[in-house]
């Protein structure tokens, strides 16, 4: 337990739901992933860099891009729209070639309002059978689109226009590329290192913050997402804070790096509820604190 001001604290829980004007953190791992990719592609194309050297690093790089495509489908990577949808939007190009923001948006939207329930889009991942992970875990982005055509033409006849010009625009980038000879180049270094890039989504976004898996959104909130607790110095950077993730569920709007602190504002009032915990790397019983030293009093929030 942790003594406080009420007042205050809520005050400053409720700030931590506020979209910046420009979530800085947010946009410097853009920046820095960008810059990382754009001279991967560079120096391969100069011969300088191996295609499968390349292959690898973008693949990594596109990874740490999910972070911001996923705060941007919330609207919390900045206040200004066009400031959220165009940053959101480029790093979406890199990761999900396929995928426009607004389908992304709705179907994980869906994930929310459905989480480990049938109609849970990222089901596709979690009922693979162990022969088939490679290839599901690494290719979620196409059964999203499957989702997306299939359960959302409200959503698509709403948006019909602008998702005919970005695949009309899409395919013909595609057929430039191939035309001057680039189909390799673009094989190995923006659809391989995509593939490489979901898997890794996929064990991080999903499958780590939702097993073991058993309990629906609609049936019990706080058992349908987990928090993974311990060595926090390790998991928080590596799983970029989704360790916290039930936090993220609770309030999807709160920008990924402020998770924890709405995890430590919030302990007592969400840990009064029947709470789905992990340790670091196994899954736990339910009472965390019989089963982790985990102190509570040593990890006060308060406003700046």
């Amino acid at each position: 337990m942790c003594t406080k001001n009420p007042a205050t604290s809520e005050e400053y829980f409720e700030s931590l739901r506020v979209a910046p004007s420009l979530a800085i953190p947010t946009t410097l791992i853009f920046i820095l992933s960008l810059s990382g990719i754009i001279a991967v592609w560079y120096y391969a194309l100069n011969g300088i860099l191996p295609l499968w050297s390349g292959a690898i690093i973008n693949g990594l790089l596109s990874y740490w891009m999910f972070s911001i495509i996923h705060d941007a489908s919330h609207h919390s990577l900045s206040s200004n729209k066009f400031l959220n949808e165009a940053i959101g939007s480029v790093g979406l190009f890199f990761l999900f070639p396929y995928a426009p923001m607004v389908a992304l948006r709705w179907v994980h939207n869906k994930h929310h309002i459905h989480a480990n329930g049938p109609m849970d889009p990222d089901v596709y991942e979690h009922e693979a059978k162990w022969w088939q992970v490679p290839f599901k875990w690494s290719c979620f982005d196409g059964y999203y689109i499957y989702y997306f055509f299939k359960y959302g033409m409200r959503v698509v006849k709403r948006h019909a226009k602008a998702l005919i010009v970005f695949y009309t625009l899409l395919i013909t980038g595609f057929v430039i590329a191939l035309y001057f000879g680039l189909g390799l180049e673009l094989l190995m270094l923006w659809f391989i290192p995509s593939r490489i890039a979901l898997f890794m989504i996929a064990v991080v976004f999903v499958i780590l913050p939702h097993a073991p898996n058993k309990v629906g959104q609609e049936e019990d909130k706080y058992m349908a997402t987990t928090m993974r607790m311990g060595w926090e110095w390790l998991l928080t950077p590596l799983l970029v804070y989704q360790n916290y993730h039930l936090i993220h569920h609770l309030y999807p709007e709160i920008p990924f790096y402020k998770m924890h602190k709405a995890w430590y504002l919030k302990y007592d009032e969400i840990n009064a509820h029947n709470v789905s915990f992990q340790t670091a790397f196994g899954v736990a019983p339910a009472n965390l604190e019989s089963h982790l030293n985990f102190d509570h009093s040593k990890h006060t929030v308060e406003p700046a």
